[in-house]
């Protein structure tokens, strides 16, 4: 990620917002050479609403013969890897 210190990005701050949002680059502002500040591009709103998502997952592409061998992969690696714990649950 591209480092600029925040003196040097105010100088040309317009230049700067155009390369972040045309080269969807991510720039780390530094003050005293300690990151102060992020500026990074706006990701666009997703465009599958949650209504239309049965339909898009019926439009995907089965499996086929590979599905029980799939299954009984994800059923292993669920199994070796249980679910993490959040600390906030309690």
């Amino acid at each position: 990620m591209e480092q600029i210190n925040v003196s040097d990005a105010q100088r040309d701050f317009v230049s700067l917002v155009n390369r972040v949002h045309h080269d969807g680059i991510s720039v780390d502002l530094l003050r005293d050479k300690k990151i102060v500040a992020r500026l990074s591009p706006v990701r666009p709103p997703a465009t599958l609403k949650l209504g239309d998502l049965p339909a898009f997952l019926a439009q995907l592409p089965k499996l086929g013969e590979d599905s029980a061998s799939f299954s009984k992969d994800v059923q292993a690696i669920r199994r070796e890897f249980p679910p993490e714990v959040d600390s906030w649950d309690g």
